[in-house]
């Protein structure tokens, strides 16, 4: 007797998928779901290209990939600007350290008055 074919929607497949990519191991999944190791392989290879359903799944991914290069993009723009405070902080220490080593000498023409009197 010849085992027929079955034929999984891509709704059930990215389920099956899913498990596996949220650390589940492939194995465990097949067993749960009465297939074959390789057929999860298979999906997960599939999935990861972008062409398990057709566009729908690489629709997904680019939503995903669009996200998080959104996310990345806006983290870049605050690193950024905390580098901007941080390199005027630094100049501003650097001119107040030396008006203030100026004063603490006497400034500069100081210098010179001393030498004259002596």
């Amino acid at each position: 007797m010849s085992r027929s074919k079955r034929v999984f929607s891509t709704e059930f497949k990215q389920a099956v998928v899913q498990e596996v990519l949220s650390g589940e191991s492939q194995v465990k999944v097949a067993r749960k779901h009465s297939l074959s190791v390789n057929t999860v392989a298979l999906w997960i290879k599939s999935y990861q290209t972008g062409s398990l359903g057709g566009e729908g799944t690489g629709d997904i991914q680019l939503t995903h990939l669009l996200a998080e290069n959104r996310e990345l993009k806006q983290l870049l723009g605050h690193k950024e600007l905390q580098l901007e405070f941080l390199k005027r902080a630094q100049s501003f220490l650097n001119e107040k350290r030396s008006s203030t080593s100026l004063i603490a000498s006497g400034g500069a023409g100081s210098r010179t008055k001393k030498n004259a009197r002596s």
